[in-house]
Formats: structure tokens, C-alpha cells, sequence
């Protein structure tokens, strides 16, 4: 007995017609879940290398080793923002390899350039070889952040797409969570392995995520855009788990070739009339997601508990992997319950809101309960109630923007995209993100310098501002990547 699925009639531009198409039970779908978990690997990698250098930054021995009293501030930034910097490269030119070697290919490679910059870590005896490091880690961590959403998004049915993407942000914050809790481990040893260990780690990692990647099948959709189509069939069987997948596959097909017939593609095509909408859409998303203060948040987490009252950094890194169990959970529950249910606008809009409200409740405690130590020149906070008002806040604005943002922040730019502009689109919106994530880490330790609350008052303004763009942007729950053309007015 076989049960009726309602498909949207691509034949209709008012998209309004429905008719019923016999189908098989579509199942568990094993395949397309297990590919999109092992995939979903790289979010832990680049998770945990979020994690680790955190509490990294606040060890004695790294600091010792690596930076002096006067140049600190200085060195942590660059650290960072070259690795953001080689990161906003990898993606960018992302675009390239995804749609040349493949999706599949793309996120090995950027396996292997992830191993090599964390070997660079590990046997680092000098600032250069750290440098070096850093910036070939962010090549691999760039291409991994378009390359998996982009191989998700392609293997995901329009049910669970946003579930399946989400995997990506669900497995990053695992990884932070990972990151935080084995460098709040090597913080007792007083050695250089205190440091060295998690990089080791992670290249481990690396190692077999790459390995296991070459097991996974291709994109279906890259393969019957490159002509591969009895591939792309097999592929498309293997990953739906079941007999009936003809409808599905002329709907893909039919559109791939209409894309490829009208000839060489360039990132120009972003800009045209039919295209200009969605790129603007995700890019605003991209960028807005920068703008939570988010990343600067969780590579500073350790030291801004530290400056909130906590007695060590070992305390202050147990802290923050408090808030990264926090973010795992509503993550979890996100992806599970809400992101296919409530849609991406309701997401960002609720994200938005508890976000802006948590920085301005942090801004104001730091402004009102905080002095300079005359001695010292520290910032000191020692009100008790204030220091756990802020913890808590934090808490809040971190797993809200897990339990929002952070999952649907990857899922829009990944589904918004044609065929033809798929690839290349999202290289560019997630170049951008990385692009403005590098000047707000950079900014971030010489702004909290001269002004420790001004920072949470300026990501709850941004948060504000992001609120009045959200309401213009297409929801696009439930829809299937073909259908998007009618979506943002494409047809």
C-alpha cells in the first residue's frame, strides 16, 4: 500500500498547484543520515580547534614561550585573525575546487591541509612555525566550512534538510565543547605538552576524517552536472534507501541541464537580476552572523571569565566548557525538534532578540560593577551577585545563538543557491563571514582595552540592527533546492 507526498507543481510560477504522486515509504534513510554524519565531522574539527586555542591562549606555558608582558595583546590577535584571514582565502576560492575536484574531494583535501597546520602546532619551537601553522589550518578549516554545508545540502531531501546541515553546526559545537574540556585537562601539566597535546589530537582526527570522507558517495547533483548521470542515479538510490527516486532525479536533472545550457559560469552570474536576491539574502546572514560577537566571544571566553571574578584559568576554561555543554544541548534539540518546524526566520528573529537583550545585561554589569587596580592596571570585578549575573548571561547568549543562529546560519546561504551559482555563492558569502569575523577577533582584546563594557553594548546594537533586516528575508522551509527559483522570484 503506498501513501500520497504532496510535491509543489515547478510547472506553476505561482508555485500554488499540488498534485499527488504515488511514492514508496521513504523510511529511515540510512544512507543520506550516515553520510551526513560522517561529513558533519569537519564541524568537530573545526570546533575543537576553536575550543582548544581558547584555553591554549590562557596557559602560562604557551605564554611564556610564545609572547612577553608588552606584545600580548598584540601577538594573541594576529594569531588569530591570520588564521581567520587564511580561512576566509580557503573559502572563498572554495567555489573552485567544489565544483572542479568535487564536493567529496574538496572536504578531503581540506582534511588534509587542517592535519598539516595542526603538525605545524605540534612541533612549533618558535612564533614563526606557530604562524605557519595557523595560516594552512585556515585554509583547510575555510574550505571545510562551504564544502560540507554544500555537500549536505545537496544530499538532503527538502524534509530534513535543515536537520541534515545542521549536523555541521551540531558537531562543531560538540568539538568546542571537546576542545575546551581536553585543554581544561593539559592546563595542570607544566610542560609545552600542555599546549602541544590538543593540536596532536586533532591531527588525529584529521587523519581519519579524511580517510573515512573517501568512502562517502558524491554529491548527486555535482554528478549529473559534470554528465555522470548513471552515478548520480546510484548515488541518489544509495543515499534515499529506497526503489523510488525517478521523480526526484528528473526534477534535479531537468534543472542541471537547463543551468549548464546557457554556458560558462562566473561569479558575475551572483550579481544577475534572477541571482542578485538570494546572494544578498545569505550574505546578510553571513555577515550578520559575525556581527553576533560570537566568535570573538568563544576565543576569548576563558580570559573574559577570568576578568568576571574567577580565581584561575583552569576555573575560567571549566567555565567555558559550561557554556559549550550549554550550546551542545540546545543545538541538539534544535536540530532535532525545531529548525524543520519553526523555519529559518523565526530562528534568527527570537535569536536576535534573547542575544541582544543578554549583551546589554553583560555591557551594563562591566560598566557599573568593575574598577581599574591602580597597581596592577587589571580590570577587577568583585561583586559577587554582578560576576554571576555576567557568567549566567553569557550562558545565555551562548546557547541561545546555538539554539538559533548557530544552526541556522549554515543552513540558509546552503540552500538558497542554484546549481549554477551554488558553489561559488556560498565560497563568496562565507568568505565574507570569515572576512568580518577577522576584523571583529582582531578589534575585540584593544577594544575590551580601553573599554570592557563597550564591546557587549556594541554586539547587542548589532543584534538590534540585525532584527529590522531579518523580517525581508524569503523563509525557505520546506522547499526543495529547485524550487527556490520561485522563491526568491527567480521565475
Amino acid at each position: 500500500m503506498s501513501n500520497k507526498t504532496q510535491f509543489t507543481d515547478l510547472a506553476d510560477p505561482e508555485a500554488l498547484s499540488v498534485k499527488s504522486v504515488d511514492t514508496v515509504k521513504p523510511g529511515v534513510r540510512k544512507g543520506v543520515y550516515l553520510s551526513s554524519i560522517v561529513a558533519a565531522i569537519g564541524g568537530f574539527l573545526c570546533g575543537f580547534d576553536t575550543g582548544a586555542t581558547s584555553g591554549v591562549l590562557t596557559m602560562v606555558p604557551f605564554q611564556e614561550r610564545f609572547f612577553t608582558e608588552e606584545n600580548l595583546g598584540y601577538l594573541q590577535g594576529l594569531l588569530l585573525a591570520l588564521f581567520l584571514m587564511t580561512a576566509a582565502l580557503g573559502a572563498f576560492f572554495s567555489g573552485f575546487f567544489c565544483d572542479r575536484f568535487s564536493r567529496k574531494y574538496s572536504i578531503v583535501g581540506a582534511s588534509i591541509l587542517f592535519c598539516i597546520g595542526n603538525i605545524f602546532l605540534v612541533i612549533g619551537h618558535n612564533f614563526g612555525l606557530l604562524l605557519a601553522g595557523r595560516l594552512v589550518g585556515g585554509l583547510g578549516a575555510g574550505l571545510m566550512t562551504n564544502g560540507i554545508p554544500l555537500y549536505h545540502s545537496e544530499i538532503a531531501p527538502p524534509d530534513i534538510r535543515g536537520r541534515l546541515i545542521s549536523f555541521f553546526t551540531l558537531m562543531s559545537t560538540f568539538g568546542q565543547v571537546a576542545g575546551y574540556f581536553v585543554t581544561f585537562g593539559t592546563s595542570y601539566l607544566t610542560t609545552n605538552w600542555s599546549w602541544r597535546a590538543p593540536y596532536l589530537l586533532q591531527s588525529l582526527v584529521c587523519l581519519i576524517f579524511g580517510i573515512s570522507m573517501l568512502f562517502m558517495p558524491f554529491s548527486p547533483r555535482w554528478l549529473v552536472d559534470k554528465g555522470r548521470t548513471e552515478e548520480a542515479w546510484t548515488a541518489l538510490t544509495s543515499l534515499r534507501g529506497v526503489g523510488y527516486v525517478q521523480e526526484e532525479f528528473d526534477e534535479i536533472k531537468s534543472e542541471i541541464e537547463f543551468e549548464r545550457s546557457l554556458g560558462k559560469r562566473t561569479y558575475a552570474e551572483l550579481f544577475a537580476p534572477t541571482n542578485r536576491n538570494r546572494f544578498f539574502s545569505a550574505a546578510f546572514v553571513a555577515i550578520a552572523t559575525s556581527f553576533t560577537g560570537i566568535v570573538a566571544i568563544w576565543y576569548y571566553a576563558p580570559q573574559i571569565f577570568l576578568t568576571a571574578g574567577l580565581s584561575d584559568v583552569s576555573s575560567s576554561i571549566a567555565a567555558t566548557g559550561g557554556t559549550g555543554l550549554l550550546s551542545l544541548v540546545c543545538a541538539a534539540i534544535s536540530l532535532q525538534w525545531v529548525i524543520d518546524t519553526w523555519g529559518r526566520k523565526k530562528l534568527f528573529l527570537s535569536g536576535s532578540l534573547i542575544m541582544a537583550i543578554s549583551m546589554f545585561i553583560v555591557g551594563a554589569m562591566f560598566q557599573v560593577y568593575t574598577f581599574v587596580d591602580v597597581e596592577t592596571g587589571e580590570v577587577v570585578l568583585t561583586n559577587t551577585n554582578a560576576r554571576n549575573t555576567i557568567i549566567a548571561f553569557l550562558y545565555i547568549f551562548g546557547g541561545t545563538y546555538a539554539f538559533t543562529w548557530g544552526i541556522a546560519t549554515y543552513v540558509y546561504p546552503a540552500e538558497v543557491f542554484n546549481m549554477r551559482t551554488r558553489a561559488k555563492g556560498m565560497g563568496l558569502v562565507y568568505g565574507l563571514n570569515w572576512a568580518f569575523s577577522i576584523m571583529i577577533t582582531y578589534c575585540v582584546p584593544l577594544f575590551m582595552a580601553s573599554s570592557v563594557s563597550g564591546v557587549y553594548f556594541f554586539f547587542g546594537a548589532c543584534q538590534v540592527v540585525t532584527i529590522a533586516g531579518i523580517w525581508w528575508l524569503p523563509e525557505t522551509k520546506g522547499r526543495t533546492l529547485e524550487e527556490m527559483e520561485y522563491v526568491f522570484g527567480a521565475k
